[in-house]
């Protein structure tokens, strides 16, 4: 269960995420859409303190953490109940495929090495890239980088996935494949919350999808509501422009 309360961002005197309220359960897919510069991803980067909120209360699984009060313990537990898919990959450019999804297992969950090498190669394999696991970031597609970075998001064994638009950065053949993927991972249950600009993916996947505008959530609800019959007239205006693109 994951329980966020009033939470708030400023970057000095610019306030970028005003009182955000949102609670998923376990298994939820929950997709954030909205225009660019409207606080999605720096609300993804709060839920597992890379950004420190101003203000508010974030729990996921049996972590409680205040952003007024908090330790830094507390920030590393609250770090271990999620992973993050980035933007732009992160992986590490000197490590093989393998070794970048097996570093978390090893450094932060102290698993055996010949363990984790071994969970490890059953991800990558599950994500298609079973043929992949000695080679090096820069001898991979954009889209079987992004692969590598979600099975090491899957390593993680945290309650959440956090995905920060997995796609945007990619070239549009290799999209698909990325998508595929985490559609496997939703319909194995796996929580999600996806910041994303694939309107289709948000229909199809999503239990729930939040509609955030300057810094705000506008609207909430099941796909079906927000995309076929948003009730506030900054929603509606976005999809049809989004679907249109689309």
């Amino acid at each position: 269960m994951i329980k966020v309360s009033k939470l708030s961002k400023k970057f000095g005197d610019l306030a970028v995420l005003k009182d955000i309220n949102l609670q998923l359960n376990k298994g939820d897919i929950v997709v954030i859409i909205g225009p660019s510069g409207t606080g999605k991803s720096t609300l993804l980067r709060c839920l597992n303190y890379l950004e420190a909120p101003t203000t508010g209360v974030i729990e996921i699984g049996d972590v409680v953490i205040d952003a007024v009060s908090h330790t830094q313990k507390q920030v590393t537990a609250l770090r271990k109940q999620s992973s993050f898919v980035f933007q732009n990959y992160s992986l590490f450019a000197n490590k093989t495929a393998l070794e970048n999804v097996a570093e978390s297992l090893i450094t932060v969950w102290k698993v055996p090495k010949q363990e984790a090498l071994s969970t490890a190669k059953a991800i990558l394999t599950k994500v298609g890239l079973g043929d992949k696991l000695d080679v090096y970031p820069s001898q991979l597609s954009g889209g079987q980088q992004q692969r590598v970075g979600i099975a090491r998001s899957m390593a993680a064994k945290g309650e959440v996935i956090l995905f920060d638009e997995p796609t945007s950065a990619l070239d549009p053949e290799w999209v698909d494949e990325v998508l595929a993927v985490m559609k496997q991972l939703a319909i194995e249950k796996q929580t999600m919350i996806v910041v994303t600009h694939e309107m289709q993916f948000a229909k199809e996947v999503a239990d729930h999808v939040i509609f955030m505008e300057g810094g705000y959530i506008i609207e909430q609800g099941p796909p079906k509501q927000i995309f076929e019959n948003p009730e506030h007239e900054r929603t509606q205006a976005f999809v049809k422009r989004a679907l249109k693109q689309h």
